[in-house]
């Protein structure tokens, strides 16, 4: 506590002293009195704390502060005074003065910041504070949600003026946990001022009327707060009476789609699981959604130029066009200083969508029953046994004495043909030579043929109606190998450095997304790198064949996953309150529930405009008995060009 007492004397001796050093004025101890009676009540020892030095003082020499009249001169080394105070406490801190000096500066964002002016003019005050802001606001640890003091040591004619003049150029800055104190000198207090936005209804955060909050009375006989109120109240309330809530997003399914266009020239959306979130957000919270049409530049969600702007909905919130954005909107909020993002609230997946696997040629089907190998066994067998029978007869007529009545098997041609004929299960000679070893080779082969055809048969009808798949594309070195084009949209490439990469290099940026897609699902020539989400709700809803398969198909393998969120402008005040919000939306397992409905009703959408029914009982068409047809004309073929060739022959001869 003592040590606390210490620390505000020696900052506020840092901030605002004069050559007397401790012979304080009443003034300057009812400040210091507050300073500390401030810091009892809201800092703590991990609290991070930013002091910024008075300008006029600094730049002043001590004749010209004494001949303005200025009660207090700098006149300390604030380089060892605050670096012992805070190094005795190890707490980390930064200290800014008129020359933008640093002292142990330490990353992160700070808790508290302290602000000095003692210009007697009011409009050289409210220039030093702004200039004070935009100092502050340019360094990366700035924090518009810190607490914010604001001291002006010098009375002005109309304190409630002033007060409402810096506080309005503070809320330019998002800061809204902000209190301005000044002294008054008609009844000696320090008056204590702050602003409540949206406590009007019907004119939204544009109120700039400062509110006396309390007074700090100092006398011989009492010092301290006259109503001790809370000095950091919560600004926002819970009803904010219909203020709009500019959103800055695009038809982009599922997150939101179905844009409908007002008389007004307004448009809004109807359906889309973040259609749904932020719903929900403007009905609790009260507001009214206006939603801002598609960024004009057509990028979407925005991408980082060279010259290090961004381009669409990320630029629309970095100036302040819009309150939020959405459109499955990805992290990257490390990378934009002017934007902060909400509360996750789904998990999207970066992976690679290719075309699906194509099905054999229908003429494939009568081959495709048995592998390859197989049909060379059957064939090596029928030729071999043809052999086998050929050299059998020739032997058995050689060694025999009784000629064979039946020549069939006399020639190595009439064997093949006969063999032929049981393959085909058509007649062959019906009485074989009464020899033991000619009838058994027939009868092995009959058998032989009767068993192979049985399973042929037994699975022709299975690839006449489905003749299979060839092999899908499944790996990013097979997309490659192929030839095949892909794409990756240039957004997302801002955010996945690794998809800037060489490999990469012939990559469309599908500028034309949705040309993109359609080029993949329907024309099957194209492979796109994008989101889980926005996929498989296309494969819903538009990207399925009649037989209720997928036309898209993805690769097991994620590349990365995306913390899908909401981008706000840095400082947006409703931030803590839509992430309460978003928690309990997440924690009853709404985004869930919507994102299973949004699927099936558009599975039940899309199967109305499917006019074949998908049934158990597939009726076999002549499409089916396409191969069949193709060997029967291959034969027809090849029969008439052996007649002819037999013509041709037969007459050269006579």
């Amino acid at each position: 506590m003592k040590f606390k007492l210490l620390f505000f004397k020696l900052c506020f001796l840092c901030i605002s002293s004069n050559h007397r050093m401790f012979a304080y004025t009443e003034t300057e101890n009812a400040f210091l009195q507050l300073i500390q009676e401030i810091g009892m009540r809201y800092i703590r020892p991990q609290s991070r704390v930013l002091l910024m030095k008075n300008e006029y003082i600094a730049s002043m020499p001590i004749s010209e502060c004494f001949s303005a009249g200025i009660v207090s001169c700098l006149q300390l080394d604030v380089n060892s005074v605050v670096q012992d105070v805070f190094s005795l406490h190890d707490w980390p801190y930064e200290v800014i003065d008129a020359n933008v000096m640093k002292y142990n500066f330490i990353d992160g964002k700070f808790d508290f910041y302290f602000l000095l002016s003692s210009f007697p003019s009011s409009e050289d005050m409210k220039n030093e504070f702004k200039v004070q802001m935009q100092r502050l606001n340019s360094l990366y640890s700035w924090n518009p949600r810190a607490k914010f003091v604001i001291f002006a040591t010098q009375a002005q004619e109309n304190n409630i003026i002033v007060a409402s003049d810096v506080l309005a150029e503070v809320w330019t800055f998002k800061v809204v946990s902000v209190i301005f104190i000044i002294p008054n000198n008609m009844n000696f207090t320090l008056d204590v001022y702050t602003w409540f936005p949206y406590s009007i209804p019907g004119r939204c955060a544009d109120v700039k009327d400062a509110t006396l909050l309390d007074q700090w009375i100092f006398d011989i006989e009492t010092q301290g707060f006259l109503y001790n109120v809370q000095l950091f109240p919560e600004k926002v309330p819970s009803d904010l009476h219909g203020c709009p809530l500019r959103i800055s997003t695009f038809d982009y399914p599922p997150f939101i789609f179905r844009i409908k266009y007002l008389d007004d020239d307004t448009i809004t959306f109807e359906r889309g699981l973040e259609f749904k979130l932020i719903e929900q957000m403007a009905q609790t919270t009260n507001m009214t959604m206006m939603f801002r049409k598609a960024p004009p530049d057509g990028s979407k969600w925005g991408f980082l130029l060279e010259n290090g702007s961004w381009t669409g909905i990320a630029r629309e919130i970095m100036e302040d066009y819009s309150d939020i954005g959405m459109a499955g909107w990805w992290y990257r909020c490390h990378l934009i200083k002017e934007m902060e993002c909400l509360t996750p609230h789904l998990i999207d997946a970066c992976r690679w969508f290719v075309p699906c696997s194509k099905p054999y040629p229908r003429w494939m089907s009568t081959t495709r029953v048995f592998k390859q190998s197989l049909w060379l066994s059957f064939l090596s067998a029928y030729v071999l046994v043809s052999l086998v029978m050929w050299k059998v007869v020739k032997v058995s007529n050689s060694i025999s004495q009784k000629p064979i009545e039946n020549q069939a098997y006399t020639s190595l041609v009439k064997c093949f043909l006969n063999f032929w004929a049981i393959i085909l299960e058509e007649s062959a000679s019906n009485n074989p030579p009464h020899v033991g070893v000619i009838r058994t080779i027939f009868l092995v082969w009959v058998l032989y043929c009767w068993a192979v055809n049985t399973v042929y048969q037994t699975f022709l009808t299975s690839f006449l109606i489905d003749p299979g798949l060839q092999h899908a594309i499944s790996s990013e070195e097979e997309i490659f190998a192929s030839k095949i084009e892909y794409g990756i949209p240039e957004t997302i490439v801002s955010i996945v450095p690794g998809l800037s990469d060489r490999r990469y290099r012939h990559r469309d940026h599908c500028d034309d997304l949705q040309g993109c897609r359609d080029r993949l699902a329907f024309k099957s020539d194209f492979a796109l790198f994008f989101s889980r989400y926005n996929m498989e709700y296309l494969a819903a809803a538009k990207y399925m064949a009649a037989d209720g398969k997928s036309l898209v198909c993805k690769f097991d393998e994620v590349y990365c996953n995306q913390l899908t969120i909401m981008p706000v402008p840095t400082g947006l005040i409703l931030l803590e309150r839509f992430n309460d919000i978003i928690l309990h939306v997440l924690q009853s397992g709404l985004m869930e529930y919507w994102w299973r409905n949004l699927r099936y009703t558009a599975t039940l959408e899309l199967s109305m405009t499917i006019s074949e029914p998908v049934g158990e009982y597939i009726k076999l068409t002549l499409e089916h008995l396409q191969s069949a047809f193709y060997l029967l004309f291959i034969g027809y073929i090849i029969s008439v060009v052996i007649f002819i060739s037999e013509i041709i022959c037969s007459s050269k001869f006579k």
